[in-house]
């Protein structure tokens, strides 16, 4: 079997240097071999040939005979590929430990900005609108407040349904952070067999939800992202699947005003569905009426 360079491309993805590289592979196929004949057969500098056996050595790459000349011997293939795998995971266990320090120092950065910045990014279609923005809520790091409706539950389904569950994803995220996540559902009558069946099927996928609650009260599907991003979904009667479009927004002052409103619906919206015939919007979600 001939080798080429790109086979053993994802080393590069594993930190190494070319020389690096040049000097592990080249080991792998001489064995044994000492200095000079790594440099001759990797085409490897001399200079660079010594700092890279021994980091290589650390990291339990290679094993290395100290006599004059250094011999340097290759470990298993198996062996070598599983070392690489555990280096690879203990640099994303040390990123992911210090990932919080540096999320203070990026907060904690002066910003040149002056006024209200507004940032805003369109997502058109269901599945844009799904993989573009609702996949961020599964970056979210203290709460997530969600108002849905019609449309979010074709979206879902739909998304569910060719294997990109994305309550799920979220679902894993609220768990490991203890996330505070509540959704008021927003129905009609009409709709109301709908959510029944979709908060059947998807009840497994929904277990991470800190609170649930339904109201009659319809009005517009968004989603509140910690204290500054805010995702206002886009839905219309014409168009076949109701939702055409979304907005991703970064603005604090938007998501502080929503996640107010949404504190408002959450105190006077239902905590179960069987208080529909007693409750005083009963009459206007009969009526399929928009009041928000």
């Amino acid at each position: 079997m001939v080798m080429r360079w790109s086979d053993v491309a994802l080393l590069d993805e594993a930190g190494f240097s070319s020389f690096e590289k040049r000097a592990l592979v080249t080991l792998q196929t001489l064995s044994v071999a000492d200095a000079a004949a790594l440099c001759r057969e990797g085409e490897i500098p001399t200079s660079k040939i010594y700092a890279a056996m021994e980091k290589l050595g650390r990291l339990g790459l290679v094993e290395i005979q100290r006599t004059r000349p250094r011999l340097y011997a290759a470990v298993a293939p198996d062996v070598l590929v599983d070392r690489l795998i555990e280096i690879a995971r203990e640099r994303a266990d040390a990123f992911a430990r210090r990932a919080d320090t540096l999320r203070e120092v990026f907060a904690g950065l002066p910003s040149r900005l002056r006024g209200r910045q507004m940032f805003v990014d369109l997502a058109l279609g269901v599945e844009s609108h799904v993989k573009r923005h609702l996949v961020r809520l599964a970056s979210a790091r203290t709460r997530i407040r969600s108002y849905l409706e019609e449309g979010d539950l074709v979206a879902l389904d739909r998304a569910a349904a060719e294997r990109f569950d994305v309550l799920k994803r979220i679902g894993r995220q609220v768990d490991l952070h203890a996330i505070d996540h509540r959704v008021v559902f927003g129905f009609a009558n009409r709709n109301a067999p709908r959510l029944l069946d979709f908060l059947r099927r998807h009840a497994g996928s929904m277990q991470h939800l800190t609170g649930v609650r339904f109201s009659g009260e319809l009005g517009h599907p968004f989603h509140v992202i910690d204290e500054d991003t805010v995702i206002l979904s886009l839905d219309h009667p014409f168009v076949p699947d109701g939702r055409f479009a979304s907005l991703l927004v970064h603005d604090r002052a938007l998501a502080d005003s929503l996640a107010q409103g949404f504190d408002a619906l959450w105190e006077r919206a239902m905590r179960n569905l069987a208080e529909m015939r007693l409750h005083p919007y009963a009459a206007r979600a009969r009526r399929g009426s928009s009041d928000v």
